[in-house]
């Protein structure tokens, strides 16, 4: 009991003192601290991890973790809203140091806790050292902790929750670019589901595990239980204490995630309070001479770059000089705003890295004034006025945009539509000729649609002997469409002469005339068939509400519609050329102004 007066009169100090006097800095010569390790390898180098990562530690205990916090693991004071609040690395929330302790929660951000990043559960739960050890013991909020639960890390594959960037699902495989200690740079998880921290946090996470490695290789403490033995094995084993899993993922997320300045502000913070350093924190590079690239290799560290280096660039450097020039900061990213405009307000801005196209697009415009108007896609450019032509540039998927090099809005593009009732039935023609339609020999046809016609098989093929559709004894052929009156089949070469009934009407063969909106011909006899070779049907009831593109706009404002006579045949169809609407008709292709061009 009397070795924990002395910490607990600490932590009583560290309450009364105010946020803005938890600065904390690393000691003076970080390179002679960690003197001893140099020219060491393999299980020296671990054991003398062991004891340098030892130096000062005095457990804080279990509660004394709250009043250490501010030290470790608080907003730093230029973290505009939330300085001095405690960071909560799985759910974002923003806890003041004396938010309420789970505790009880609903949701996420109700109330924060201290987080066993390894599970108590894994090594029993006793009350030791580890139990209470800072470095792998982070405030973070309840509810997500507790959707952690006792699961292992990993990096997850459908995910059954997500939170601000964590995950919890079933496993994946993960794989690392460089050496690892088992000669393998790929490994899958023996335990499901795993849970996976934000991005930002990943690495942070892998050298708190190896740093706890090192802090208790010569303990006798086995982290093993449960899903523990999907990443540890035996501290003292051939591999320090990780599996083949564990060796990949943390060395993924160690390499991937670099040593950030919150990491070395904590690292400072826990020196101050439990006493000891985290030596992967203070020399990343470090952790590839026991398990990565370096495995079994002497340390010379004068080619190791400590995080405290003038020059080590914290989130960016791996922490090895190896005679090169320390690497640059970044190229800071630069954005674009696109801008989308319906109706001469801009609906949404985004930002968009330089060159890169928009991710998404907004929905569709639905906000101009008439049901008619449609929306067509986006330009660059606004329409002033109406035209009758699309504009030069219209996009629709975020495929079509271009990549973005300055500030940008788009508009919104409507062509307003005209609906005219014809007063009379019109009369169609449409003529269905097999051999034009592309089939190969042999091949079934069960369906053909031709403009208001639709002739649906039973058991029929198409063969190039004849060039045409062979409808065998007993199957049927059925010519749909608005008011069928006459119908006139052309046979093939050679062809058959199994009789064909119908159902309505009255068929001499070739022709049938009759007024139905389906017709069935049936093939007659069990064998044998009939070739044919085309369908001519005409309709009588080609009538009712036709729609045409009359003008392009990219506002909504009233236009004089152009209504040309052709477009009142509902065979007539719209197509866009070149950016510029036509109207395409039995007769020919004519411009939305009547005028044929072919």
């Amino acid at each position: 009991m009397t070795k924990h007066i002395f910490p607990l009169l600490a932590l009583i100090f560290v309450a009364q003192i105010s946020l803005a006097e938890n600065t904390v800095t690393a000691p003076a010569d970080i390179p002679t601290y960690y003197a001893s390790l140099n020219n060491k390898s393999g299980t020296n180098l671990m054991a003398t991890l062991n004891t340098v990562t030892n130096v000062g530690f005095s457990s804080l205990g279990y509660d004394g973790l709250w009043g250490a916090y501010p030290y470790s693991d608080v907003y730093p004071a230029d973290s505009v809203g939330k300085a001095g609040k405690l960071w909560d690395m799985y759910g974002g929330c923003e806890f003041p140091t004396d938010s309420k302790r789970c505790g009880n929660y609903n949701g996420e951000c109700d109330c924060v806790n201290r987080e066993h990043s390894i599970p108590k559960s894994w090594w029993g739960g006793g009350k030791n050292n580890m139990y209470s050890d800072i470095f792998h013991l982070v405030p973070t909020d309840g509810y997500v902790n507790n959707r952690r639960s006792n699961y292992a890390f990993g990096e997850v594959d459908n995910a059954t929750y997500q939170y601000n960037g964590c995950k919890l699902g079933s496993p994946k495989a993960v794989s690392t670019t460089k050496a690892t200690i088992y000669n393998a740079t790929t490994a899958t998880c023996s335990a499901s589901p795993v849970f996976e921290p934000g991005a930002q946090y990943k690495g942070d996470f892998a050298r708190g595990y190896l740093g706890m490695i090192a802090s208790y290789y010569n303990s006798s403490y086995s982290i093993t239980s449960g899903d523990g033995s999907s990443i540890f094995e035996a501290f003292k084993s051939s591999h320090f204490g990780l599996t083949q899993y564990g060796v990949v993922l943390l060395l993924k997320w160690h390499r991937e995630d670099p040593v950030s300045q919150k990491e070395i502000d904590r690292n400072n913070g826990i020196q101050k309070t439990q006493g000891n350093r985290n030596p992967f924190i203070d020399y990343p590079y470090l952790a590839e001479y026991i398990w990565g690239e370096h495995a079994g290799e002497v340390v010379d560290m004068a080619l190791l770059m400590p995080s405290t280096d003038p020059d080590f660039i914290p989130g960016v450097s791996d922490g090895s000089r190896n005679g090169t020039t320390p690497p640059e900061p970044p190229t800071p990213t630069v954005k674009y705003g696109v801008n989308w405009s319906v109706n001469g307000e801009i609906i949404q801005t985004d930002s968009v890295n330089e060159n890169q196209k928009p991710t998404s697009l907004p929905e569709e415009p639905t906000s101009c004034s008439t049901e008619s108007t449609e929306f067509m896609g986006w330009t660059n450019a606004a329409i002033t006025g109406s035209t009758d032509e699309a504009p030069a540039i219209l996009y629709k998927t975020v495929s079509e945009f271009p990549t973005v090099s300055e500030d940008v809005t788009y508009y919104a593009v409507f062509a307003h539509m005209v609906e005219e009732e014809a007063t009379e039935p019109q009369i169609a023609n449409e003529t269905i000729v097999f051999k034009d339609k592309g089939y190969t020999n042999g091949v079934a046809v069960t369906e053909v649609e031709q403009g208001y016609a639709t002739i649906t098989f039973t058991n029929a093929k198409y063969y190039t002997s004849g060039e045409s559709v062979r409808a065998y004894g007993g199957s049927t052929m059925t010519v749909s469409g608005p008011n069928v009156t006459r119908i006139e089949l052309s046979f093939g070469t050679s062809d058959n002469s199994n009789a064909i009934t119908t159902n309505v009407g009255t068929y001499t063969e070739p022709i049938w005339t009759g007024s139905a909106d389906a017709v069935t011909f049936t093939i007659g006899g069990t064998n044998g068939h009939r070739r044919i070779a085309s369908v001519a049907v005409q309709f009588n009831g080609v009538s009712g509400t036709t729609a045409t593109y009359s003008r392009y706009i990219t506002t909504c404002q009233e236009t004089t519609e152009l209504i040309p006579t052709l477009m009142t045949q509902r065979a007539a169809k719209k197509v866009l050329i070149g950016g510029h609407l036509y109207i395409q008709t039995e007769e020919g292709l004519f411009t939305i102004t009547g005028q044929r061009v072919q």
